[in-house]
């Protein structure tokens, strides 16, 4: 009896072991054939390879990184890459990657988690010192001292300074807070504002960015330092006794993988007054925003469409509404080309410290650059050139002359924990589409420096 039991026993291991070689061989065929294919660079057929491989075998851990490598969408390569860390988590490298990957769709945070577990493993392996170093610095608590300076043919002078700081949440999102002081200052008078903020922004999914502000302005009253004492208090019995505003911004982008289309929505309430008379005429402005860009064949078209409510205490409130259309050719993820098309105008004239033309058409080319990146230091470029022309309200359109426009910036790291960011912007041209324009034929710059300091 007890020889039959074992010969029974025997039987069923020996049937067990055979059921398992016989479903492992055909996923080891397969997980051959899936490398062959990567190998090849054949992405398609290795992904197909490699999902049959997991359905034969799910704890086959090698075809969950291959996936993850594979994956065109990072969340999807994230929660491939997790199933990897759950079957291996003695391998250093499966982490690093997982770490890559959260990096690059700005979950912070995890992935400072990620690279400090592969670090843990594989201490001196210089890529993972690499990688924990980029998950410690994008993952720091900010504080960026600002300062700048702006100026226009207006004689319209801003001095800017302030602290702006920010912490990493989970989840991709950044919550900050900024105080920033504004001197204005116009060839008789001057004023200051005083900006309170808190900001919050991130990205939920990988091809959505959203981003919040909201908080005060508060402007004092308007100074008259070369008119006599009465001129001042003339000025005063006009209600010039300062003014709080709240302000806000809400943006919400859309840009998913690939060559897909995408979206920009923009919400803003903004004060307007970037000069003493704009001030002590409480100049606001409601505006919103919509790019809308669709690929055909290797360019993109782009659309856009702003409209925006002036509201000041000196006159009825002013509507102006802009559009473009912009054909651009892409290269890569760094940078563009474009053909653009820009008209705008206001429903009516101004009194209160703003030129208001009925029409203003812009026709130019332009190019946008994002460089560097993956070093110490990273910049960005917009450029344009063009003609404009504008229509007083009333007028006809007038010649067209020459429009010229540019933006940089630049952040280079000192150490890993401080950078250097500075920030510049330029306009000459008939009409400006940014702020408060005072007058045609008006020509702009700016310049901002700051330090970022990295806490951690």
């Amino acid at each position: 009896m007890k020889t039959r039991r074992r010969i029974a026993l025997f039987s069923i291991v020996v049937l067990l072991l055979a059921a398992g070689l016989a479903a492992q061989t055909p996923a080891k065929d397969l997980l051959k054939k899936a490398k062959e294919a990567f190998d090849d660079e054949d992405r398609d057929l290795a992904r197909e390879l490699y999902l049959k491989v997991i359905e034969l075998d799910p704890e086959e851990s090698d075809a969950y990184y291959r996936l993850g490598v594979l994956a065109d969408d990072p969340e999807e390569a994230v929660a491939w890459l997790k199933q990897y860390a759950e079957l291996e988590p003695k391998d250093a490298w499966g982490w690093l990657a997982l770490g890559d990957k959260l990096l690059k769709i700005g979950r912070t945070i995890e992935a400072r988690e990620a690279y400090g577990t592969a670090a843990r493993l594989a201490p001196e392996a210089e890529d993972i010192r690499d990688g924990l170093g980029r998950g410690r610095s994008a993952s720091a608590i900010q504080l960026v001292p600002i300062g700048g300076y702006a100026g226009d043919s207006d004689k319209i002078k801003a001095w800017t300074y302030g602290l702006e700081g920010s912490a990493p949440l989970r989840g991709g999102f950044r919550l900050g807070a900024r105080f920033r002081r504004t001197d204005l200052r116009g060839a008789f008078s001057r004023t200051s504002m005083d900006d309170y903020v808190v900001t919050v922004a991130g990205r939920p999914r990988a091809a959505m960015t959203l981003s919040a502000m909201a908080g005060l302005a508060e402007y004092g009253m308007v100074k008259l330092p070369n008119v006599p004492p009465a001129g001042q208090a003339a000025l005063n019995r006009t209600g010039n006794n300062g003014w709080t505003t709240p302000q806000g911004e809400f943006r919400f982008r859309w840009r998913p993988a690939g060559n897909g289309p995408s979206a920009d929505v923009r919400l803003q309430r903004l004060p307007y007054a970037t000069s003493p008379q704009l001030a002590f005429n409480r100049a606001v402005a409601d505006d919103a925003r919509l790019i809308a860009e669709l690929p055909v064949g290797p360019l993109k078209v782009r659309g856009q469409g702003r409209i925006s409510l002036i509201e000041t205490r000196a006159e009825a409130n002013n509507r102006r509404l802009e559009t473009a259309a912009i054909l651009a050719y892409p290269f890569g993820w760094q940078g563009e080309i474009s053909v653009q098309y820009h008209v705008l105008g206001f429903a009516r004239a101004s009194t209160a410290g703003y030129f208001a033309p009925r029409s203003v058409e812009t026709v130019e080319a332009g190019t946008y650059w994002e460089l560097g990146g993956e070093g110490d230091w990273t910049a960005e470029i917009d450029l344009g050139a063009g003609i404009q022309r504008l229509a007083r309200q009333g007028e006809s359109s007038g010649p067209w002359n020459t429009a010229l426009r540019g933006w940089g910036y630049f952040a280079y790291d000192l150490t890993p924990t401080l950078q250097f960011r500075i920030e510049a912007e330029a306009y000459s041209a008939p009409f400006a589409p940014v702020g408060a324009v005072t007058g045609e034929n008006w020509r702009y710059l700016s310049l901002s420096a700051g330090l970022v300091a990295r806490l951690y």
